[in-house]
């Protein structure tokens, strides 16, 4: 899969991002297959797991900027509902955003073995 195709998938922000990557492609490949490497998410799980909201605000966080600083616009977007709910203290909605983050993150990483 090439990248205007996987960028298709996972709402890449290609125009964007390879701005801030001065251009390269290749750049942009070797940040993006580093992606699964980011322990953001794992946080991100085990602080839903706890029932830890400040964790959960921390790592939804720390995601949401991995994700702008690649252009996964879709991810970005999900973490920030994330780190919102939980700022204003909505914490019941925090299930169901966490599903949509994970569905984000297991599509970027199914797409990723691909390139």
């Amino acid at each position: 899969m090439d990248l205007n195709t996987i960028a298709q998938t996972l709402g890449l922000d290609l125009t964007g991002t390879l701005a801030r990557f001065g251009g390269s492609e290749a750049l942009l490949v070797r940040f993006l297959k580093k992606f699964p490497q980011d322990g953001s998410f794992a946080a991100l799980c085990a602080a839903v797991e706890q029932g830890d909201m400040q964790g959960v605000e921390h790592a939804a966080h720390t995601l949401k900027g991995v994700a702008a600083n690649l252009g996964l616009e879709r991810l970005k977007e999900h973490s920030d509902a994330l780190v919102a709910a939980v700022r204003k203290g909505e914490t019941e909605g925090v299930p169901a955003l966490f599903a949509q983050v994970r569905e984000d993150h297991a599509a970027i990483l199914s797409a990723l073995e691909k390139l």
